[in-house]
């Protein structure tokens, strides 16, 4: 069987590697914000002798510009300003930049320059004299990517407001027309309910009237309750396309398709039959009448 042999310590040095690359790529973030926190300086109090040591400082140490890091620089000063106030802060950043390009092209600087005898130190000025314009042009260009990406999301923005608002105005009127519906179906229907269950309460109340016609009254008005709410209801499911049928086989009779009505219509008459039969035979005494007729 073959094995496989790990090298630990080529594992170890790639993982130590990559730990500190990203140390030096938040070091050179740290470098780049405190940069450009010293070119954002008024331009009466900002000394281009200064910026130019350290920018000339940052390349001897990183040799390359961290861009990504200006770029977030000029974004985060549109994102925590207002937009004038985000423009005249670049303005004075690229003002200060050009006055450190220009503080190149002095004598004193070409002295300062000019004493440095090895060439690589010849050479870290010219790269800082690159460096110099390469900050100029990316933060122009941030600051124009900026405004170019809100004025896309501005544009999009209205773009979609204006497409999406017929169909929000339609929505919320049907919205607002079902929500007046429901509320006017529920509240008639608690008018409708509570009045009658109040009716009938009162009805069953009277303790002056016989059992009989207490019972009478109270299917009567049963009856008539139950047959308005049928008929409101039918009318409520015609206006609002809402169908409260036990069958829509179109086939079927009207006593199939709602067979709780009827089912609670034929008790009620029931009962209100026998109640009236139970009336008429204890007001006429028919039952004294028939037994006389049988002795």
């Amino acid at each position: 069987m073959s094995s496989t042999s790990i090298r630990i310590d080529k594992t170890t040095k790639k993982i130590g590697s990559r730990i500190d690359d990203r140390l030096i790529t938040d070091e050179m973030s740290e470098k780049i914000t405190e940069i450009c926190n010293l070119l954002y300086d008024d331009s009466n109090e900002f000394k281009e002798e200064k910026a130019f040591a350290k920018i000339f400082q940052y390349i001897k140490e990183y040799k390359r510009l961290l861009y990504s890091q200006i770029s977030n620089e000029v974004y985060a000063c549109f994102n925590e300003r207002t937009t004038e106030e985000a423009s005249n802060k670049l303005g004075t950043m690229i003002s200060n930049i050009e006055k450190v390009v220009a503080y190149t092209g002095t004598q004193r600087y070409k002295e300062k320059k000019a004493k440095e005898k090895q060439v690589d130190a010849q050479k870290l000025y010219e790269d800082t004299e690159k460096v110099l314009i390469k900050i100029w042009d990316h933060v122009n260009l941030a600051q124009t990517q900026y405004s170019g990406l809100k004025q896309t999301d501005e544009e999009y923005k209205r773009k979609f407001d204006k497409s999406i608002t017929p169909f929000k105005e339609e929505l919320v009127r049907d919205v607002n027309a079902q929500l007046l519906t429901m509320v006017s179906i529920f509240t008639a229907l608690a008018f409708l309910v509570f009045g009658g269950i109040s009716s009938l309460g009162s009805i069953f109340s009277n303790h002056e009237l016989p059992v009989l016609k207490v019972i009478i009254i109270g299917c009567v008005w049963g009856f008539c309750l139950i047959n308005l709410v049928f008929i409101f209801l039918f009318c409520i499911g015609k206006m609002t396309g809402f169908s409260f049928k036990s069958s829509e086989d179109s086939n079927v009779n009207i006593i199939q398709k709602y067979p709780i009505v009827w089912w609670t219509n034929l008790i009620i008459l029931f009962i209100l039959f026998q109640t009236i039969w139970a009336y008429y035979v204890r007001t006429e005494n028919i039952r004294c009448l028939v037994c006389r007729m049988v002795s």
